[in-house]
Protein backbone atom coordinates (compact mmCIF):
# COMPACT_ATOMS: atom_id res chain seq x y z
CA UNK A 1 0.00 0.00 0.00
CA UNK A 2 1.07 3.59 -0.67
CA UNK A 3 -0.59 6.05 1.69
CA UNK A 4 -0.43 9.84 1.60
CA UNK A 5 -0.98 12.60 4.13
CA UNK A 6 -0.90 16.35 3.49
CA UNK A 7 1.15 17.96 6.25
CA UNK A 8 1.34 21.54 4.96
CA UNK A 9 -0.29 23.89 2.43
CA UNK A 10 -3.69 22.60 3.54
CA UNK A 11 -5.23 25.87 4.75
CA UNK A 12 -3.10 28.43 2.90
CA UNK A 13 -0.58 29.02 0.14
CA UNK A 14 2.64 28.17 1.98
CA UNK A 15 4.21 25.34 3.98
CA UNK A 16 4.16 22.70 1.25
CA UNK A 17 4.86 19.22 2.60
CA UNK A 18 3.31 15.87 1.69
CA UNK A 19 4.15 12.66 3.56
CA UNK A 20 4.01 9.30 1.82
CA UNK A 21 4.53 5.81 3.23
CA UNK A 22 5.02 2.78 0.99
CA UNK A 23 4.13 0.06 3.47
CA UNK A 24 5.23 -2.86 1.27
CA UNK A 25 8.86 -1.71 1.47
CA UNK A 26 8.45 0.42 4.62
CA UNK A 27 9.72 3.46 2.69
CA UNK A 28 8.70 6.89 3.97
CA UNK A 29 9.31 10.02 1.93
CA UNK A 30 8.31 13.68 1.68
CA UNK A 31 7.51 15.85 -1.29
CA UNK A 32 8.82 19.26 -0.18
CA UNK A 33 9.41 20.44 3.39
CA UNK A 34 8.58 24.14 3.44
CA UNK A 35 7.93 26.85 5.98
CA UNK A 36 4.66 28.68 6.52
CA UNK A 37 4.97 32.36 5.64
CA UNK A 38 2.99 35.55 5.97
CA UNK A 39 -0.11 35.37 8.18
CA UNK A 40 0.72 34.75 11.84
CA UNK A 41 -2.20 32.31 11.91
CA UNK A 42 -0.02 30.00 9.83
CA UNK A 43 3.55 30.87 10.88
CA UNK A 44 3.08 29.27 14.33
CA UNK A 45 3.04 25.90 12.57
CA UNK A 46 6.77 26.21 11.81
CA UNK A 47 7.56 25.50 15.47
CA UNK A 48 5.12 22.60 15.90
CA UNK A 49 6.45 19.03 16.11
CA UNK A 50 6.60 17.14 12.83
CA UNK A 51 3.81 14.54 12.64
CA UNK A 52 6.43 12.06 11.41
CA UNK A 53 9.72 10.84 12.82
CA UNK A 54 12.47 12.55 10.76
CA UNK A 55 14.76 9.59 11.42
CA UNK A 56 12.37 7.32 9.51
CA UNK A 57 12.09 9.53 6.41
CA UNK A 58 14.29 8.04 3.69
CA UNK A 59 13.87 10.60 0.90
CA UNK A 60 12.76 14.18 0.32
CA UNK A 61 11.79 15.17 -3.22
CA UNK A 62 12.13 18.92 -3.61
CA UNK A 63 10.16 20.68 -6.34
CA UNK A 64 12.00 24.03 -6.21
CA UNK A 65 14.00 26.48 -4.09
CA UNK A 66 11.36 28.83 -2.65
CA UNK A 67 11.38 28.71 1.15
CA UNK A 68 7.73 27.70 1.44
CA UNK A 69 8.82 24.45 -0.22
CA UNK A 70 12.30 23.92 1.27
CA UNK A 71 12.58 26.10 4.40
CA UNK A 72 12.21 23.34 7.03
CA UNK A 73 14.93 21.10 5.59
CA UNK A 74 17.55 22.29 8.14
CA UNK A 75 15.18 21.54 11.02
CA UNK A 76 14.49 18.12 9.50
CA UNK A 77 18.26 17.51 9.49
CA UNK A 78 18.66 18.72 13.10
CA UNK A 79 15.92 16.33 14.23
CA UNK A 80 17.51 13.25 12.74
CA UNK A 81 16.85 13.05 8.99
CA UNK A 82 19.84 11.39 7.30
CA UNK A 83 18.24 10.47 3.98
CA UNK A 84 18.75 11.92 0.53
CA UNK A 85 17.19 15.06 -0.94
CA UNK A 86 16.42 14.64 -4.63
CA UNK A 87 16.26 17.77 -6.76
CA UNK A 88 17.62 19.22 -9.96
CA UNK A 89 21.14 20.59 -9.85
CA UNK A 90 19.83 24.15 -10.16
CA UNK A 91 17.39 23.63 -7.28
CA UNK A 92 20.16 22.18 -5.14
CA UNK A 93 22.42 25.19 -5.65
CA UNK A 94 19.65 27.75 -5.24
CA UNK A 95 18.23 26.04 -2.14
CA UNK A 96 21.61 26.05 -0.41
CA UNK A 97 21.83 29.81 -0.99
CA UNK A 98 18.29 30.53 0.13
CA UNK A 99 18.55 28.40 3.26
CA UNK A 100 21.86 29.90 4.33
CA UNK A 101 20.49 33.41 3.87
CA UNK A 102 17.31 32.59 5.80
CA UNK A 103 19.35 30.97 8.57
CA UNK A 104 21.53 34.08 8.97
CA UNK A 105 18.41 36.21 9.31
CA UNK A 106 16.42 33.93 11.63
CA UNK A 107 19.26 32.42 13.64
CA UNK A 108 17.30 29.17 13.88
CA UNK A 109 19.97 27.05 12.21
CA UNK A 110 23.54 27.34 10.99
CA UNK A 111 25.28 27.04 7.64
CA UNK A 112 26.65 23.73 8.90
CA UNK A 113 23.08 22.42 9.18
CA UNK A 114 22.50 23.35 5.54
CA UNK A 115 25.76 21.73 4.44
CA UNK A 116 24.68 18.47 6.09
CA UNK A 117 21.93 17.99 3.49
CA UNK A 118 22.73 14.95 1.32
CA UNK A 119 21.83 15.98 -2.22
CA UNK A 120 21.02 13.75 -5.18
CA UNK A 121 20.95 15.96 -8.33
CA UNK A 122 19.74 13.37 -10.84
CA UNK A 123 19.76 15.67 -13.90
CA UNK A 124 23.56 15.64 -13.82
CA UNK A 125 23.47 12.08 -15.16
CA UNK A 126 24.48 11.77 -18.81
CA UNK A 127 21.27 9.93 -19.67
CA UNK A 128 18.89 12.40 -18.00
CA UNK A 129 15.76 13.26 -19.97
CA UNK A 130 12.61 14.89 -18.64
CA UNK A 131 9.87 12.34 -18.11
CA UNK A 132 11.94 9.25 -18.88
CA UNK A 133 14.79 9.28 -16.37
CA UNK A 134 13.89 6.82 -13.61
CA UNK A 135 14.85 7.11 -9.94
CA UNK A 136 14.24 3.68 -8.32
CA UNK A 137 13.42 4.10 -4.62
CA UNK A 138 12.57 0.58 -3.52
CA UNK A 139 11.01 -2.53 -4.95
CA UNK A 140 8.17 -1.36 -7.20
CA UNK A 141 8.50 2.34 -6.23
CA UNK A 142 9.81 4.67 -8.95
CA UNK A 143 10.09 8.47 -9.40
CA UNK A 144 10.26 10.46 -12.65
CA UNK A 145 10.82 14.19 -13.26
CA UNK A 146 8.84 16.67 -15.36
CA UNK A 147 9.75 20.33 -15.93
CA UNK A 148 7.90 23.30 -14.43
CA UNK A 149 8.26 26.85 -15.74
CA UNK A 150 7.90 28.40 -12.27
CA UNK A 151 11.57 29.29 -11.58
CA UNK A 152 14.96 27.91 -12.57
CA UNK A 153 15.26 24.24 -11.57
CA UNK A 154 11.58 23.81 -10.73
CA UNK A 155 10.09 20.42 -11.51
CA UNK A 156 7.17 18.09 -10.91
CA UNK A 157 7.40 14.51 -9.68
CA UNK A 158 5.59 11.44 -10.94
CA UNK A 159 5.63 8.57 -8.45
CA UNK A 160 4.59 5.07 -9.54
CA UNK A 161 4.08 1.90 -7.50
CA UNK A 162 2.59 -1.56 -7.93
CA UNK A 163 -0.85 -2.72 -6.78
CA UNK A 164 -2.77 -6.00 -7.32
CA UNK A 165 -4.89 -5.91 -10.45
CA UNK A 166 -8.64 -5.78 -9.68
CA UNK A 167 -10.12 -9.22 -10.34
CA UNK A 168 -6.69 -10.82 -10.61
CA UNK A 169 -4.68 -10.12 -7.41
CA UNK A 170 -1.79 -12.30 -8.60
CA UNK A 171 -1.02 -9.76 -11.36
CA UNK A 172 0.46 -6.37 -10.45
CA UNK A 173 -0.31 -3.13 -12.27
CA UNK A 174 1.07 0.39 -11.99
CA UNK A 175 -0.49 3.31 -10.12
CA UNK A 176 0.80 6.84 -10.66
CA UNK A 177 0.55 10.15 -8.81
CA UNK A 178 1.85 13.50 -10.07
CA UNK A 179 2.90 16.30 -7.70
CA UNK A 180 2.78 19.63 -9.53
CA UNK A 181 4.79 21.79 -7.14
CA UNK A 182 4.20 25.39 -8.20
CA UNK A 183 3.06 25.72 -11.80
CA UNK A 184 4.58 28.49 -13.87
CA UNK A 185 2.94 30.72 -16.47
CA UNK A 186 4.90 29.83 -19.59
CA UNK A 187 3.35 27.88 -22.45
CA UNK A 188 4.93 26.71 -25.68
CA UNK A 189 2.61 29.07 -27.59
CA UNK A 190 3.28 32.09 -25.36
CA UNK A 191 6.49 32.04 -23.28
CA UNK A 192 5.97 35.71 -22.42
CA UNK A 193 8.11 35.92 -19.27
CA UNK A 194 11.82 36.48 -19.96
CA UNK A 195 13.74 33.44 -18.78
CA UNK A 196 11.94 30.10 -18.59
CA UNK A 197 10.74 27.81 -21.34
CA UNK A 198 7.34 26.17 -21.03
CA UNK A 199 6.54 23.51 -18.45
CA UNK A 200 5.22 19.99 -18.86
CA UNK A 201 1.81 18.53 -18.08
CA UNK A 202 1.18 15.28 -16.16
CA UNK A 203 1.64 12.13 -18.22
CA UNK A 204 -1.44 11.82 -20.45
CA UNK A 205 -1.98 8.12 -19.81
CA UNK A 206 -1.82 6.13 -16.60
CA UNK A 207 -1.93 9.12 -14.22
CA UNK A 208 -4.33 8.09 -11.47
CA UNK A 209 -3.82 11.08 -9.14
CA UNK A 210 -2.73 14.69 -9.59
CA UNK A 211 -1.82 16.89 -6.63
CA UNK A 212 -2.04 20.44 -7.93
CA UNK A 213 -1.48 23.88 -6.43
CA UNK A 214 -4.37 26.37 -6.45
CA UNK A 215 -2.70 29.68 -5.54
CA UNK A 216 -4.57 31.57 -8.27
CA UNK A 217 -7.36 29.06 -8.72
CA UNK A 218 -10.02 31.78 -8.49
CA UNK A 219 -8.34 34.28 -10.86
CA UNK A 220 -8.12 34.64 -14.62
CA UNK A 221 -5.53 37.17 -15.74
CA UNK A 222 -6.41 39.79 -18.26
CA UNK A 223 -4.64 39.02 -21.53
CA UNK A 224 -2.85 42.39 -21.40
CA UNK A 225 -0.59 40.94 -18.69
CA UNK A 226 0.31 37.88 -20.76
CA UNK A 227 2.40 39.74 -23.30
CA UNK A 228 6.15 40.46 -23.22
CA UNK A 229 5.77 43.63 -25.32
CA UNK A 230 3.04 45.01 -23.05
CA UNK A 231 5.18 44.36 -19.98
CA UNK A 232 8.16 46.11 -21.54
CA UNK A 233 6.02 49.07 -22.61
CA UNK A 234 4.61 49.55 -19.11
CA UNK A 235 8.03 49.23 -17.48
CA UNK A 236 9.46 51.74 -19.94
CA UNK A 237 6.53 54.10 -19.48
CA UNK A 238 7.16 54.20 -15.73
CA UNK A 239 10.88 54.86 -16.20
CA UNK A 240 10.44 57.58 -18.82
CA UNK A 241 7.75 59.24 -16.73
CA UNK A 242 10.02 59.29 -13.69
CA UNK A 243 13.37 60.18 -15.26
CA UNK A 244 12.34 62.59 -18.00
CA UNK A 245 8.94 63.97 -16.98
CA UNK A 246 9.37 64.26 -13.21
CA UNK A 247 13.17 64.45 -13.01
CA UNK A 248 13.34 61.76 -10.33
CA UNK A 249 14.81 58.31 -9.76
CA UNK A 250 13.32 54.82 -9.99
CA UNK A 251 13.51 52.23 -7.20
CA UNK A 252 12.45 48.65 -7.94
CA UNK A 253 12.29 46.36 -4.87
CA UNK A 254 12.82 42.82 -6.13
CA UNK A 255 13.00 39.27 -4.84
CA UNK A 256 16.56 37.99 -5.15
CA UNK A 257 15.45 34.65 -6.58
CA UNK A 258 14.16 34.85 -10.16
CA UNK A 259 12.54 38.30 -10.11
CA UNK A 260 15.86 40.16 -10.07
CA UNK A 261 17.08 38.08 -13.02
CA UNK A 262 13.86 38.72 -14.97
CA UNK A 263 14.19 42.45 -14.36
CA UNK A 264 17.78 42.39 -15.57
CA UNK A 265 16.62 41.03 -18.92
CA UNK A 266 13.68 43.43 -19.23
CA UNK A 267 15.75 46.48 -18.28
CA UNK A 268 18.47 45.50 -20.72
CA UNK A 269 15.95 45.02 -23.52
CA UNK A 270 14.31 48.37 -22.82
CA UNK A 271 17.62 50.23 -22.64
CA UNK A 272 18.86 48.64 -25.88
CA UNK A 273 15.69 49.07 -27.91
CA UNK A 274 13.56 51.88 -26.49
CA UNK A 275 15.73 54.21 -24.44
CA UNK A 276 17.53 55.91 -27.38
CA UNK A 277 14.33 57.56 -28.61
CA UNK A 278 13.46 58.94 -25.15
CA UNK A 279 16.74 60.50 -24.11
CA UNK A 280 15.88 63.85 -25.74
CA UNK A 281 19.44 65.02 -26.24
CA UNK A 282 20.64 64.12 -22.75
CA UNK A 283 24.31 63.22 -23.01
CA UNK A 284 24.75 61.40 -19.70
CA UNK A 285 23.91 57.69 -20.02
CA UNK A 286 21.08 56.21 -17.99
CA UNK A 287 22.75 54.12 -15.31
CA UNK A 288 21.01 51.13 -13.75
CA UNK A 289 22.37 49.55 -10.57
CA UNK A 290 21.31 46.18 -9.18
CA UNK A 291 22.06 46.14 -5.45
CA UNK A 292 21.04 42.73 -4.15
CA UNK A 293 23.73 40.75 -2.30
CA UNK A 294 21.75 37.50 -2.39
CA UNK A 295 20.54 38.34 -5.88
CA UNK A 296 24.15 38.57 -7.03
CA UNK A 297 24.83 35.02 -5.84
CA UNK A 298 21.58 33.78 -7.37
CA UNK A 299 22.45 35.42 -10.70
CA UNK A 300 25.78 33.59 -10.69
CA UNK A 301 23.86 30.29 -10.56
CA UNK A 302 21.48 31.46 -13.28
CA UNK A 303 24.46 32.36 -15.48
CA UNK A 304 25.44 28.69 -15.45
CA UNK A 305 22.37 26.53 -14.86
CA UNK A 306 19.87 28.47 -16.99
CA UNK A 307 21.82 27.48 -20.08
CA UNK A 308 22.39 23.80 -19.27
CA UNK A 309 21.42 21.37 -22.01
CA UNK A 310 20.02 17.87 -22.32
CA UNK A 311 22.02 15.06 -23.99
CA UNK A 312 20.28 15.99 -27.26
CA UNK A 313 21.59 19.55 -27.00
CA UNK A 314 18.27 21.18 -26.11
CA UNK A 315 18.09 23.79 -23.36
CA UNK A 316 16.60 22.30 -20.21
CA UNK A 317 15.25 25.64 -18.97
CA UNK A 318 16.24 28.61 -21.13
CA UNK A 319 13.51 30.45 -23.03
CA UNK A 320 14.93 30.76 -26.56
CA UNK A 321 12.42 33.54 -27.34
CA UNK A 322 14.67 35.82 -25.27
CA UNK A 323 17.34 35.62 -28.00
CA UNK A 324 15.01 37.26 -30.53
CA UNK A 325 13.76 39.82 -28.01
CA UNK A 326 17.28 40.92 -27.12
CA UNK A 327 18.75 40.29 -30.58
CA UNK A 328 21.47 38.25 -28.88
CA UNK A 329 22.54 34.62 -28.98
CA UNK A 330 22.11 32.44 -25.91
CA UNK A 331 25.88 32.39 -25.54
CA UNK A 332 26.01 36.20 -25.58
CA UNK A 333 23.26 36.42 -22.94
CA UNK A 334 25.13 33.95 -20.75
CA UNK A 335 28.36 35.95 -21.14
CA UNK A 336 26.50 39.12 -20.22
CA UNK A 337 25.24 37.59 -16.97
CA UNK A 338 28.72 36.34 -16.20
CA UNK A 339 30.13 39.84 -16.74
CA UNK A 340 27.57 41.31 -14.38
CA UNK A 341 28.34 38.91 -11.53
CA UNK A 342 32.04 39.60 -12.03
CA UNK A 343 31.26 43.30 -11.37
CA UNK A 344 31.88 44.41 -14.94
CA UNK A 345 29.74 47.10 -16.51
CA UNK A 346 27.48 46.31 -19.45
CA UNK A 347 27.40 49.37 -21.71
CA UNK A 348 25.51 50.37 -24.80
CA UNK A 349 24.31 53.45 -26.60
CA UNK A 350 23.10 55.78 -23.84
CA UNK A 351 23.02 53.26 -21.00
CA UNK A 352 25.08 51.31 -18.52
CA UNK A 353 24.10 48.40 -16.31
CA UNK A 354 25.94 47.34 -13.18
CA UNK A 355 25.41 44.64 -10.57
CA UNK A 356 27.22 45.39 -7.34
CA UNK A 357 27.22 44.69 -3.66
CA UNK A 358 28.28 48.15 -2.40
CA UNK A 359 28.34 47.35 1.31
CA UNK A 360 29.15 50.37 3.42
CA UNK A 361 28.63 52.85 0.60
CA UNK A 362 26.64 55.98 1.24
CA UNK A 363 23.09 55.54 -0.09
CA UNK A 364 22.87 59.18 -1.11
CA UNK A 365 25.98 58.81 -3.27
CA UNK A 366 24.62 55.62 -4.83
CA UNK A 367 21.30 57.25 -5.68
CA UNK A 368 23.08 60.28 -7.05
CA UNK A 369 25.13 58.11 -9.42
CA UNK A 370 22.32 55.92 -10.78
CA UNK A 371 18.91 56.65 -12.26
CA UNK A 372 17.35 53.19 -11.83
CA UNK A 373 18.04 51.00 -8.79
CA UNK A 374 16.91 47.39 -8.39
CA UNK A 375 17.33 46.30 -4.79
CA UNK A 376 16.39 43.49 -2.44
CA UNK A 377 14.23 42.54 -0.67
CA UNK A 378 11.01 42.25 -2.65
CA UNK A 379 8.62 43.00 0.24
CA UNK A 380 10.70 45.96 1.46
CA UNK A 381 11.19 44.73 5.03
CA UNK A 382 14.87 43.75 4.90
CA UNK A 383 18.01 44.15 2.87
CA UNK A 384 19.44 47.28 1.22
CA UNK A 385 16.04 48.37 -0.13
CA UNK A 386 15.16 49.55 3.39
CA UNK A 387 17.88 52.23 3.20
CA UNK A 388 16.89 53.23 -0.32
CA UNK A 389 13.27 53.63 0.74
CA UNK A 390 14.28 55.80 3.68
CA UNK A 391 16.20 58.06 1.32
CA UNK A 392 13.85 58.05 -1.71
CA UNK A 393 10.28 57.43 -0.51
CA UNK A 394 9.60 61.00 0.60
CA UNK A 395 10.08 62.64 -2.80
CA UNK A 396 7.13 62.55 -5.26
CA UNK A 397 9.57 62.98 -8.15
CA UNK A 398 10.77 59.43 -7.43
CA UNK A 399 8.86 56.27 -8.29
CA UNK A 400 8.73 52.88 -6.59
CA UNK A 401 7.82 50.04 -8.96
CA UNK A 402 6.36 46.96 -7.27
CA UNK A 403 6.80 43.76 -9.25
CA UNK A 404 5.71 41.01 -6.86
CA UNK A 405 3.29 39.82 -4.20
CA UNK A 406 3.31 41.86 -0.98
CA UNK A 407 2.35 39.91 2.12
CA UNK A 408 0.06 41.61 4.68
CA UNK A 409 2.03 43.23 7.45
CA UNK A 410 5.04 44.11 5.29
CA UNK A 411 6.25 47.54 4.19
CA UNK A 412 5.59 46.45 0.63
CA UNK A 413 1.96 45.76 1.44
CA UNK A 414 1.70 49.23 2.96
CA UNK A 415 3.18 50.75 -0.20
CA UNK A 416 0.78 48.74 -2.35
CA UNK A 417 -2.03 50.67 -0.65
CA UNK A 418 -0.73 53.82 -2.38
CA UNK A 419 -0.11 52.16 -5.74
CA UNK A 420 -1.71 52.92 -9.07
CA UNK A 421 -1.39 50.90 -12.24
CA UNK A 422 -0.57 53.95 -14.39
CA UNK A 423 1.88 56.83 -13.81
CA UNK A 424 0.29 60.14 -12.73
CA UNK A 425 1.35 63.74 -13.37
CA UNK A 426 3.56 65.27 -10.70
CA UNK A 427 0.96 67.85 -9.71
CA UNK A 428 -1.52 65.08 -8.82
CA UNK A 429 0.87 63.35 -6.44
CA UNK A 430 0.81 63.80 -2.69
CA UNK A 431 3.64 65.85 -1.25
CA UNK A 432 6.10 63.84 0.83
CA UNK A 433 5.36 60.50 -0.87
CA UNK A 434 7.11 58.88 -3.81
CA UNK A 435 4.82 57.62 -6.56
CA UNK A 436 4.09 53.88 -6.29
CA UNK A 437 3.30 51.97 -9.49
CA UNK A 438 2.07 48.38 -9.44
CA UNK A 439 3.53 46.15 -12.18
CA UNK A 440 3.16 42.89 -10.26
CA UNK A 441 0.53 41.37 -12.55
CA UNK A 442 3.06 41.37 -15.40
CA UNK A 443 5.59 39.27 -13.47
CA UNK A 444 3.55 36.68 -11.58
CA UNK A 445 5.14 33.22 -11.79
CA UNK A 446 1.97 31.29 -10.81
CA UNK A 447 -0.49 29.87 -13.31
CA UNK A 448 -4.00 31.35 -13.16
CA UNK A 449 -7.22 29.32 -13.25
CA UNK A 450 -7.28 29.11 -17.04
CA UNK A 451 -3.75 27.74 -17.20
CA UNK A 452 -4.34 25.37 -14.28
CA UNK A 453 -7.24 23.88 -16.22
CA UNK A 454 -5.04 23.45 -19.29
CA UNK A 455 -2.42 21.79 -17.11
CA UNK A 456 -4.94 19.25 -15.86
CA UNK A 457 -6.88 18.52 -19.03
CA UNK A 458 -4.42 18.94 -21.90
CA UNK A 459 -2.91 15.70 -23.26
CA UNK A 460 -1.12 17.01 -26.39
CA UNK A 461 -3.05 14.60 -28.57
CA UNK A 462 -2.05 11.46 -26.68
CA UNK A 463 -4.59 8.98 -25.38
CA UNK A 464 -5.73 9.53 -21.78
CA UNK A 465 -8.13 6.80 -20.75
CA UNK A 466 -7.39 6.74 -17.02
CA UNK A 467 -9.85 8.92 -15.05
CA UNK A 468 -7.75 10.97 -12.65
CA UNK A 469 -8.54 12.03 -9.10
CA UNK A 470 -7.32 15.56 -8.36
CA UNK A 471 -6.23 16.84 -4.94
CA UNK A 472 -6.09 20.63 -4.50
CA UNK A 473 -3.61 22.13 -2.05
CA UNK A 474 -1.45 25.25 -1.75
CA UNK A 475 -4.24 27.83 -1.93
CA UNK A 476 -6.76 29.63 0.23
CA UNK A 477 -10.28 28.30 0.58
CA UNK A 478 -11.78 30.60 -2.05
CA UNK A 479 -9.16 29.63 -4.64
CA UNK A 480 -9.56 25.91 -4.01
CA UNK A 481 -13.34 25.95 -4.13
CA UNK A 482 -13.38 28.08 -7.28
CA UNK A 483 -10.89 25.80 -9.01
CA UNK A 484 -12.73 22.69 -7.84
CA UNK A 485 -15.97 23.95 -9.40
CA UNK A 486 -14.21 24.92 -12.63
CA UNK A 487 -12.55 21.49 -12.95
CA UNK A 488 -15.79 19.60 -12.36
CA UNK A 489 -17.66 21.82 -14.82
CA UNK A 490 -15.09 21.21 -17.55
CA UNK A 491 -14.83 17.50 -16.79
CA UNK A 492 -18.58 17.21 -17.26
CA UNK A 493 -18.21 18.57 -20.82
CA UNK A 494 -16.12 15.51 -21.79
CA UNK A 495 -14.24 17.36 -24.51
CA UNK A 496 -12.62 15.14 -27.10
CA UNK A 497 -8.96 14.38 -26.44
CA UNK A 498 -8.92 15.73 -22.89
CA UNK A 499 -7.97 13.91 -19.71
CA UNK A 500 -11.02 12.45 -17.94
CA UNK A 501 -11.26 13.57 -14.32
CA UNK A 502 -13.38 11.51 -12.00
CA UNK A 503 -13.15 13.44 -8.73
CA UNK A 504 -11.73 16.65 -7.27
CA UNK A 505 -10.88 16.73 -3.56
CA UNK A 506 -9.69 19.59 -1.41
CA UNK A 507 -6.65 18.36 0.52
CA UNK A 508 -7.03 17.82 4.26
CA UNK A 509 -5.00 16.18 7.02
CA UNK A 510 -6.25 12.61 6.70
CA UNK A 511 -4.26 9.63 5.50
CA UNK A 512 -5.39 8.42 2.08
CA UNK A 513 -4.84 4.88 0.83
CA UNK A 514 -3.73 5.58 -2.73
CA UNK A 515 -4.22 1.95 -3.73
CA UNK A 516 -7.98 2.54 -3.63
CA UNK A 517 -8.32 6.31 -2.92
CA UNK A 518 -10.05 5.74 0.42
CA UNK A 519 -9.37 7.57 3.71
CA UNK A 520 -7.76 5.32 6.27
CA UNK A 521 -9.37 4.74 9.68
CA UNK A 522 -7.68 6.84 12.33
CA UNK A 523 -6.87 3.67 14.25
CA UNK A 524 -4.42 2.73 11.47
CA UNK A 525 -2.64 6.08 11.54
CA UNK A 526 0.22 7.41 13.57
CA UNK A 527 -0.38 8.61 17.11
CA UNK A 528 -1.65 12.14 17.23
CA UNK A 529 -2.90 12.17 13.64
CA UNK A 530 -6.54 12.29 14.74
CA UNK A 531 -5.85 15.50 16.63
CA UNK A 532 -3.90 16.91 13.67
CA UNK A 533 -6.77 16.13 11.31
CA UNK A 534 -9.30 17.74 13.65
CA UNK A 535 -7.21 20.92 13.81
CA UNK A 536 -6.94 20.97 10.02
CA UNK A 537 -10.70 20.42 9.67
CA UNK A 538 -11.53 23.25 12.10
CA UNK A 539 -9.10 25.61 10.39
CA UNK A 540 -10.65 24.85 6.99
CA UNK A 541 -14.10 25.60 8.41
CA UNK A 542 -12.83 28.94 9.75
CA UNK A 543 -11.27 29.70 6.37
CA UNK A 544 -14.55 28.91 4.64
CA UNK A 545 -16.44 31.26 6.96
CA UNK A 546 -13.91 34.02 6.30
CA UNK A 547 -14.39 33.53 2.56
CA UNK A 548 -18.15 33.96 2.96
CA UNK A 549 -17.62 37.24 4.81
CA UNK A 550 -15.28 38.68 2.15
Amino acid sequence: MLKMKFVGAIEGVTGSCTWLHHTDSDTQLLVDCGIHQGDENFVWQNSQPFPFDPKKIKYVFLTHAHLDHCGLLPRLIKEGFTGAVYATQATQELTRLMLKDAGRISGEYSEEDVERIRWRPVDRNDDFRWGTHIVPLSSGLVMRYLRSSHILGACMFNLSWKVPKPGNPAELVDRNICFSGDIGCQSAENPYLPLMKDGHNPFPSGTDYIVVESTYGSRVRDTQYLCADNRLARLGQAIVHTLFDKGGKVLIPAFSLHRTQELLMDLLRWMKQELPRHRRGIEKPVSTLVHAPLGLSVTRIYANELFSRSPKGKFKYFNSALCERLNMSAEAIQQLLQRLVEHQDVNGYGYELRMLNPKGKNVSHTVEAHQVIVSSAGMCDAGPVVDYLEYMAGDPRNSILLTGFQSPGTRGHELMGYASSQPRPLHELEAGHAEVIDLSAFYSAHADRKMLLEFLFQTDGFSANTPATVFLNHGDYKSKRSLQEAILERAAEKRAGERPIAEVRIADGRWINLDNCQPLPESLNAAGSSETHEIARLRQEIEALRALLD
